[in-house]
């Protein structure tokens, strides 16, 4: 009786503890640009933890929040390294450096970190530095997206819960 008791107890605290629970709802997303990158065929070398995938990006450029080409990609500056598991997983692993258009002597580096399969959509982080006055918020936002490989070039789309400036 007593141990029924208690778990009358017990039940009755969870439901009211519970009934009020709301899950919390998903971050906002604000789109921050998207990419066309010129690549090389993919080298191929197996290793113990799978295969790991190199490309080198050969050109291509970025388009901005307001749908203005921002900045090319420097050709040979950064690349793939990524590498596919035995459970047929790719781990992204890629940098990136890209020529701002409009600001003299201004770059930004990319580093992408991530999972998904591999040619098909990687979802994945990305930190971005930039001497850029304009972009300079970029410097300090948490950056996320999607890549695809639909052919010998990358497409980048990149979202952020912060609104850019």
């Amino acid at each position: 009786m007593r141990f029924a008791s208690s778990l009358l107890i017990l039940s009755s605290i969870a439901a009211s503890v519970f009934a009020g629970f709301n899950p919390p709802s998903a971050p906002r997303s604000y789109f921050i640009m998207s990419g066309v990158v010129d690549i090389t065929a993919p080298v191929q070398i197996p290793n113990p933890l799978g295969t790991r995938v190199s490309n080198t990006w050969t050109g291509g450029n970025f388009t901005d929040y307001k749908g203005n080409v921002f900045a090319t990609v420097v050709p040979g500056a950064g690349g793939e390294n990524g590498l596919v598991d035995s459970a047929g997983f790719f781990h992204l692993d890629a940098r990136m450096t890209l020529k701002l258009v409009n600001e003299s002597d201004t770059y930004a580096y990319l580093q992408y970190m991530g999972i998904g399969q591999f040619g098909a959509v990687d979802n994945f982080y990305m930190r971005i530095e930039t001497n850029s006055i304009k972009y300079s918020f970029l410097n300090q936002i948490f950056v996320w997206g999607n890549a695809t490989i639909p052919g010998a070039y990358l497409l980048v789309d990149t979202f952020s819960p912060t609104k850019p400036m």
